[in-house]
């Protein structure tokens, strides 16, 4: 069957909006069912869902049981849209401040990995109004971005967070394959595309 990321908060408008786009089909019919068992209605039985809260009368968000991967982007796919100087994309590196003296690709936009991870979702939201709901596409990148590392953790927890704010349209995202370690071991070369310290591009592992 389907899996469905929810959201809930204590505003009955958003119960409502959850009602009507969210739950449909075996979903509707599943809380229903509930709300006729317990003999309550069923914007109380969405409402009394709870799987995590952030602050009060903000959003909370859950990850689907399955979620899809995001989306990969390799590094040759990549610099043809910076070199093709596309307004609607926006690197978005996810590493420490500390990690971006190593090298970083040029017009990158920074978000330490711990913003994506903290109760306070305020420093991600002003992040996201001021740059990232702009872009067309954004592509996320930590050093390597294995599977489960900070980069697709990063990318999976910004799509849902768009998701949440109502961003529309909202900016497709994708993960830098192999992170930025893959892309510099290709195009470290091209110093109009990246910026590096003296001595070169050096690993560095976290």
């Amino acid at each position: 069957g389907r899996t469905f990321n929810i959201g809930i908060c204590t505003s009955k408008p958003f119960i409502k909006r959850i009602q009507d786009t969210v739950i449909g089909g075996r979903a509707r019919n599943f809380f229903s069912m509930i709300s006729v068992t317990k003999k309550l209605p069923l914007s109380r039985v969405i409402q009394g869902i709870w799987l995590k809260s952030y602050q009060k009368d903000h959003i909370a968000f859950t990850r689907s049981v399955a979620s899809a991967p995001i989306p990969e982007i390799d590094s040759d796919e990549l610099v043809k849209q910076l070199d093709a100087k596309d307004p609607g994309l926006l690197v978005l590196d996810v590493r420490s401040p500390e990690e971006l003296a190593s090298g970083t690709i040029r017009g990158f936009y920074n978000v330490p990995t711990p913003v994506f991870k903290q109760a306070d979702t305020g420093p991600l939201d002003r992040a996201i109004h001021e740059r990232i709901k702009h872009a067309k596409e954004v592509v996320v990148h930590c050093l390597f971005c294995s599977p489960g590392k900070r980069g697709p953790t990063a990318a999976s927890a910004l799509q849902q967070r768009l998701q949440v704010l109502g961003i529309t349209p909202a900016p497709a995202v994708r993960v830098l394959k192999g992170g930025i370690d893959a892309f510099m071991a290709k195009h470290a070369g091209r110093s109009d595309l990246v910026t590096l310290p003296p001595g070169g591009w050096k690993v560095q592992v976290h």
